[in-house]
């Protein structure tokens, strides 16, 4: 703004030929030639002052068990074909994190429950769902040769 101003004399000086002793002490004239008000005072532009941000606690997220429910679920072992079907657990494999995804996205879509204009997508979680236990996404994940017999084709 001081630039602008600065200029703006400068054109003036230059302009109408005035000298320096024509030009007033600690006055600032506009395009015209007329003083402008400079303020005594400074002044904020942007009075900004930021939301305090809350998070609630670890506890109240999760909710805990006690230790005897803790110790059975430790100790119910699970089946083979269960543990192939389970999407608690995934394997480190990038085609599974994938499935599981695709799968609760497909779950959401039917979770109002199953009519004629979402069949295919029950049709596709079913597809899915096969293909997750043929991968053995569930326990260790896919082998090389577990992605040509497992992958849905439509």
């Amino acid at each position: 703004m001081l630039a602008k101003i600065h200029l703006a004399i400068l054109y003036l000086c230059f302009s109408f030929t005035c000298s320096a002793a024509d030009l007033p002490l600690n006055v600032l004239l506009d395009d015209k030639g007329q003083p402008l008000a400079i303020p005594t005072e400074q002044q904020i532009a942007l009075d900004y002052t930021p939301v305090p941000h809350t998070t609630a606690s670890y506890s109240a997220q999760t909710p805990r068990t006690n230790k005897k429910a803790r110790a059975k679920q430790k100790a119910t072992k699970m089946s083979r074909k269960q543990q192939l079907k389970n999407r608690n657990s995934i394997a480190d494999n990038s085609n599974c994190r994938w499935l599981s995804a695709r799968m609760t996205q497909l779950e959401k879509q039917l979770n109002p429950g199953i009519n004629h204009r979402n069949r295919h997508q029950q049709q596709e979680l079913n597809a899915r769902q096969t293909e997750w236990e043929c991968l053995k996404c569930g326990a260790e994940g896919p082998e090389p040769r577990d992605y040509y017999t497992c992958q849905y084709r439509r």
